[in-house]
């Protein structure tokens, strides 16, 4: 004899709540903990100074020359950077850019080996395996991706330094400083590598940040201990030269810039 429909939904009622008290675990699961940090972190400040004092972006200063000089585009890479000791090295870093838009950069870099560091070495520009590769295979985000401008759309690779601005040959000049510089170095043949000593030995301890100030002296572009770049005859350079010569002058002179805090 069939059940009537109301006795029906009534045992339905008591045995679904059943059902799902039993579906339930007894226990909630335990998140599993992240694994304990191995590595450190590197702060990368770089510093901009003009003859000792703070660099700022679009203010009017006298070079070498005396030309009164207004510096509105600051961009560099470095790559393979590491860090350096007697007995080891660490590589922290591939690739990075610096752009100098707000009169400095600061970076983190994650996973770096812990340890007492007392040299940092690294390559001014972007190294020969990366600066051959397609710019189209770098995601939006990455040091190498083709939003920030600096890869030559004519497929040379990447831009290395790129050094705009205005310029004025007449240091006792009051007006606009109008004439424009435009220096860009690129190529394999502009990669330089440095090795610079550290003022003091840098600790890198697991899960800590370590700070390195990387100072740039903007005034020395313009001239090294041997040579002196001349805005009035010199003040152009997009890679259509076979010798590179402008280009590899800028650099030489960039890389006598760099020192350590």
């Amino acid at each position: 004899m069939p059940l009537p429909a109301i006795h029906i939904r009534l045992s339905l009622a008591l045995i679904l709540p059943l059902a799902m008290v039993a579906c339930r675990p007894d226990d909630p699961v335990e998140p599993t903990p992240p694994p304990p940090p191995t590595t450190g972190t590197l702060k990368v400040v770089i510093r901009p100074t003009w003859n000792g004092a703070p660099f700022e972006m679009y203010e009017t200063y006298h070079n070498v020359s005396d030309y009164r000089v207004k510096v509105e585009l600051l961009k560099f890479y470095l790559g393979n950077v590491r860090l350096v000791n007697d007995d080891a090295s660490t590589t922290v870093k591939d690739v990075e850019l610096f752009d100098l838009r707000f009169n400095g950069d600061t970076v983190l870099w994650s996973g770096v080996q812990p340890g007492t560091w007392d040299r940092l070495s690294f390559g001014l520009g972007v190294p020969q395996a990366l600066n051959d590769a397609l710019a189209s295979t770098y995601p939006r985000g990455h040091a190498l991706s083709l939003d920030h401008g600096t890869y030559w759309s004519w497929g040379a690779g990447y831009r290395f330094v790129m050094f705009d601005g205005k310029y004025d040959t007449d240091g006792a000049g009051t007006g606009p400083v109008l004439q424009p510089f435009s220096m860009h170095t690129g190529f394999n043949i502009c990669y330089r590598e440095l090795d610079l000593p550290l003022a003091a030995p840098l600790d890198i301890t697991v899960g800590n940040t370590s700070t390195l100030v990387l100072e740039l002296a903007v005034d020395r572009f313009f001239h090294s201990d041997t040579d002196t770049l001349d805005l009035q005859t010199e003040h152009a350079s997009h890679g259509s030269d076979p010798t590179h010569a402008l280009a590899l002058k800028l650099t030489n002179n960039v890389v006598h810039s760099f020192t350590v805090q």
